[in-house]
């Protein structure tokens, strides 16, 4: 078992690992299996519970939620099974956010979504509120990080913590070198790395040796399948504790 599966976000702790639900949910960048993993897992507890039990064996202590699907359910159980399983969450892009349902799973950082805080608005700030005034780290979520990185900046954007699209392909970073600057050298956000397989695009260590080199805390992963969770699980958090 790794020594150190934390690191620190506003003084809490939150795992180096955690479970991406974006296969679960079906996300469009997995192409022509996104229905596939959507129809396999989303409605289907036991399915990603093997999952999330391989990552937390192997050492990821949490998930990444989005509080949709049976997904909330899952990592209920998770959380009344381990008492040191952490949430982190996204809200969802409607017009219901899904905070409540975060709170009641005790999130310790929820992220808004990225198509509203890529949309830069009044929406992004309001949400951003809402979550600070439960008590809960603040986040952002990104699909147009760069942009949207520069603009909390530039307006001074009440956020403790990015959720950004981070691996070796520049997979959804935009222009690659220059987002590795601004987060190798952007002190006043923690970051959070999303994509880092490039949806199943990159072998584990190659994907997790060049994260390594970079100032990402912790990463949400997702995997579909035990023995992937198991092996990727272990790459990763090595290389987080360089």
């Amino acid at each position: 078992m790794a020594e150190r599966l934390y690191c620190k976000i506003e003084g809490t702790d939150i795992p180096l690992v955690s479970i991406g639900v974006s296969p679960f949910a079906g996300a469009g960048q997995f192409g022509k299996m996104a229905p596939i993993y959507r129809k396999k897992f989303l409605f289907k507890v036991d399915a990603m519970l093997k999952i999330m039990e391989a990552c937390y064996e192997a050492g990821g202590r949490g998930t990444g939620v989005i509080p949709f699907g049976k997904i909330n359910k899952a990592s209920k159980i998770m959380k009344e099974t381990y008492n040191d399983y952490v949430i982190t969450g996204s809200t969802l892009p409607g017009p219901n956010p899904g905070i409540e349902e975060l709170i009641e799973l005790e999130a310790k950082i929820i992220y808004v979504h990225g198509s509203i805080s890529d949309s830069k608005n009044e929406r992004l700030t309001k949400l951003l509120d809402e979550i600070s005034s439960r008590g809960i780290i603040p986040g952002i979520a990104t699909h147009n990080p760069i942009s949207t990185i520069q603009f909390a900046i530039e307006k001074n954007i009440k956020v403790k913590s990015f959720l950004i699209p981070f691996n070796i392909k520049g997979m959804m970073m935009g222009v690659q070198r220059k987002l590795e600057d601004i987060v190798d050298n952007c002190n006043q956000f923690s970051f959070m790395g999303m994509k880092t397989l490039a949806a199943g695009k990159l072998e584990p260590q190659k994907a997790y040796d060049y994260i390594s080199k970079h100032n990402i805390h912790a990463v949400v992963i997702g995997m579909v399948e035990a023995e992937e969770a198991k092996i990727a699980t272990e790459i990763a958090l090595k290389a987080l504790q360089k």
